[in-house]
């Protein structure tokens, strides 16, 4: 064997018996021959969160052989329930051994930021507005209301226009939560104003009547086509097969106007609804559930007042406001204008209130066909003969919905009507054509 080969065998030997000797060493040491062995378990540095408690992993000690961990002592707690750093000592008594875990209990979670009252706000121009208020807490911090910022520097309350006033709150750690709240500022309706000139305009008092013809034919309204052309008003629709089912609403107690709703909806019927002004405000919920499906909801007033009362000089802004306030009440429900529909209480009208309301930009809706369904309940058998027996091309229904038999008559209508190939619609798609100056 050459030296050089001999030299590599040796250098191989040497490594070998260099590493065992070096394994062994570490054995020994582990099991503490050759002095203590001292290690912490775990990591060396540890991050929790405040609340989340706190286990100490401990440490390992061993000497020769023999388990000590009993015999280490631990330096300093960790409070789980306070933010801060903590730095553990491990010691064991005459061996001079030391160890250090260093614990950071963190808050890294955000505070809690409710509004109270609505997140999204209507309001007309100029109206004022308060803050309703909002509840901020953290878990760590408690209460933190009077931390919270309000910032409405992007909101013209003067300017219609969507806005949003931004709420931000922050914890003693730098943890932060924002909310905001949706500002929807519209033009006021009740800003209308009518220079009153009237006086020229008769005023005498008549209550809407028809005259009902055999054979579905039209019924003759009280006022001549000559008439309603010029006030853009309506009792009857274009000759075609179309009928218009509409219901008047002023908030009786007993009323079956969800149930007929449920009716329509499930033939997929739409219809339109005359609705005063507290109903719509009381009925919110339902009033954006007909319009979400579809159904047109026109002016009934405010008061279900006689508009011939209030047409004169003197009371013509009550006049104006028995309208204006329901399309407010509308807007401020569901967030859109209100229809210029407009359907007179009781029918009672006259020259000069209908000049008036045409002055408003409204058109106004009599009917061609309702009967005495206000005054009771009128069994389904003879409401439907009726509704059957006067239908024609654009027939206006006008029907009331606190009588029960129009709520038990209306599938069988809508069926029947749909066999003689009749469609259903809302008032306001009524062609106007004839009607524009």
């Amino acid at each position: 064997m050459g030296k050089r080969c001999k030299w590599i065998v040796y250098t191989i030997l040497a490594s070998i018996v260099f590493f065992l000797l070096f394994f062994l060493v570490q054995v020994l040491y582990h099991y503490g021959v050759l002095g203590t062995y001292f290690t912490l378990k775990g990591k060396k540095s540890v991050e929790i969160e405040v609340f989340h408690g706190y286990h100490d992993p401990g440490v390992k000690a061993i000497s020769m052989f023999k388990n000590i961990e009993n015999q280490v002592l631990i330096h300093d707690v960790v409070n789980p329930n306070k933010v801060g750093e903590y730095t553990i000592q491990y010691t064991i008594p005459n061996k001079n051994k030391k160890l250090e875990r260093h614990v950071i209990v963190k808050d890294t979670t955000k505070p809690q930021l409710k509004l109270i009252g609505d997140q999204t706000i209507r309001l007309f121009d100029n109206e004022n507005w308060e803050e309703t208020g909002y509840e901020a807490s953290d878990g760590y911090d408690g209460n933190l209301n009077q931390k919270v910022k309000v910032d409405t520097t992007k909101v013209d309350w003067k300017k219609a226009g969507t806005y949003f006033i931004q709420y931000n709150v922050c914890d003693q750690s730098g943890n932060c939560t924002d909310a905001q709240r949706k500002i929807e500022i519209c033009k006021d309706p009740t800003n209308q104003t009518l220079q009153y000139n009237y006086d020229l305009y008769d005023n005498q008092k008549m209550e809407w009547w028809i005259k009902k013809n055999k054979n579905n034919q039209p019924s003759i309204g009280a006022k001549d086509n000559e008439f309603l052309k010029k006030y853009k008003a309506y009792y009857i629709g274009e000759n075609k097969k179309v009928i218009y089912l509409t219901f008047d609403e002023g908030g009786h107690e007993n009323t079956y106007i969800k149930d007929i709703v449920e009716v329509l909806n499930k033939y997929n019927i739409k219809a339109s609804f005359f609705l005063t002004r507290n109903y719509i405000l009381n009925e919110s919920e339902f009033v954006n559930q007909l319009v979400s499906k579809g159904h047109v909801i026109g002016n009934h007033g405010w008061h279900h007042y006689d508009m011939t009362s209030l047409a004169n000089e003197q009371q013509v802004q009550e006049f104006v406001l028995e309208l204006s306030e329901v399309e407010k009440a509308y807007q401020k429900v569901t967030g859109q204008p209100m229809k210029k529909l407009f359907r007179f209480p009781s029918g009672a009208m006259s020259e000069r209130t209908c000049k008036m309301v045409h002055d408003l930009g409204y058109r106004t809706f009599f009917w061609s066909h309702a009967f005495y369904d206000y005054e009771g309940d009128v069994s389904k058998e003879d409401t439907l003969q009726s509704l059957l027996n006067y239908h024609h091309n654009g027939a206006i229904y006008l029907l009331h919905p606190t009588n029960r038999g129009n709520y038990l008559a209306l599938s069988e209508f809508i069926e029947k009507m749909k066999e003689n190939g009749f469609q259903f619609d809302t008032v306001d798609h009524i062609d106007d054509t004839n009607f524009k100056k």
